[in-house]
């Protein structure tokens, strides 16, 4: 049944292609890589640090990279373990990553990273930031569809991995600091 859902989903995407789409999903991808949410998260503790909330290198400034490695590392030890083939139903717009398919790590990594920042974000911006960051994590969770290298229960299950993971390190990390 699920093999089913998750082919018919594939089908859906492959029929949305377009010149334009085919760019800006090749593009939005990127925003799921740790190419990209490293650095990004070593800019995330001087920012923190620089802005006066935490000291350099303290379990509040170290929150966000923290979320990432363990979404990064639970989503690689889970391919490993389930070994998932990647789908082979319509051509892909990228190269074929080499690694099994399941759980999809762009997206637990895309989800731990801006779930994490969505913790950090001030109160008074939680709900526009929140609105922004869930945008996020939904486009490149699609554009791991739209470009054909995972099913959709691969993009699922790594979302609400990255997720569980930023929540979790949230108790460590971020004790009592925010309502």
């Amino acid at each position: 049944m699920l093999n089913v859902l998750d082919s018919q989903i594939l089908g859906i995407f492959h029929g949305l292609r377009t010149p334009y789409l085919d760019h800006f999903f090749a593009s939005v991808t990127w925003l799921g890589s740790l190419w990209l949410l490293v650095p990004l998260s070593a800019l995330g503790i001087l920012v923190v640090w620089r802005l006066g909330y935490a000291p350099m290198l303290s379990l509040h400034s170290t929150y966000l990279p923290a979320a990432l490695l363990l979404a990064s590392a639970a989503a690689f030890t889970l391919k490993a373990w389930f070994e998932r083939p990647r789908p082979a139903l319509f051509e892909t717009l990228t190269a074929m990553p080499v690694d099994s398919a399941f759980p999809s790590a762009h997206s637990a990594q895309a989800a731990a990273f801006f779930v994490a920042l969505w913790f950090l974000l001030p109160p008074a911006l939680r709900v526009g930031g929140g609105i922004v960051l869930a945008g996020v994590v939904i486009a490149v969770m699609m554009s791991r569809l739209y470009l054909q290298v995972h099913w959709p229960s691969d993009v699922l299950v790594g979302a609400l991995l990255g997720g569980a993971c930023a929540v979790l390190l949230r108790v460590v990390f971020l004790p009592k600091v925010y309502a």
